[in-house]
C-alpha cells in the first residue's frame, strides 16, 4: 500500500481512531491498522484508509509502508507491543517521529528517549487533581 500514506496508527480503538481522525483533517493521509477487523468494520465516516492485520508482523508492517511513513502512533492496549514496535520502528526503520500509548505509565524508563508517551490514566488523574485544587480555592 501506498497511496502517500504519512501516518500509521495501530490500534483502532476509540482512541486510536479519533487520533487518526484529528490527523486526517489536519490534511495527513493516514492508515489505521488494527487486528480486530470487527473494530475496522464499526469505523462511521472515517476517511482514512485502514488494514486489518498484525503490526507485529514486519513484513505486514513494510507491504503497509512503514519504511516510508513520516510518523507512526502505537495506540494498542498492550503496553509492550507499544514499546516493541518503537524499537522496531527506530533501529529498523530509523523513523524519527513515533508515539505510543502507556497504561502503565511507570514503563516509560524502558522507552527509547526519542519516543514520545501519553499515558492515559497519569492525564486523567492529573486532570482530575487541578480540578480538585480549583473547587478548593
Amino acid at each position: 500500500m501506498s497511496n502517500n500514506i504519512n501516518t500509521i496508527v495501530v490500534g483502532a480503538g476509540r482512541l486510536g481512531s479519533n487520533i487518526a481522525r484529528k490527523l486526517i483533517r489536519e490534511n495527513n493521509n493516514v492508515l489505521l491498522i488494527d487486528k480486530n477487523v470487527d473494530k475496522l468494520k464499526k469505523l462511521v465516516d472515517f476517511t482514512g484508509f485502514v488494514e486489518a492485520g498484525d503490526a507485529t508482523d514486519l513484513s505486514f508492517l513494510e507491504e503497509n509502508g512503514i519504511k516510508d511513513v513520516k510518523r507512526a502512533i502505537f495506540i494498542t492496549d498492550d503496553d509492550n507491543t507499544n514499546i516493541f514496535l518503537s524499537d522496531i520502528c527506530i533501529k529498523r526503520y530509523d523513523l524519527k517521529e513515533i508515539y505510543i500509548r502507556l497504561n502503565d505509565s511507570r514503563k516509560i524508563k524502558i522507552v527509547d528517549p526519542l519516543v514520545r508517551c501519553i499515558c492515559p490514566f497519569d492525564l486523567s488523574l492529573d486532570d482530575f487533581g487541578d480540578l480538585m485544587k480549583g473547587e478548593q480555592q
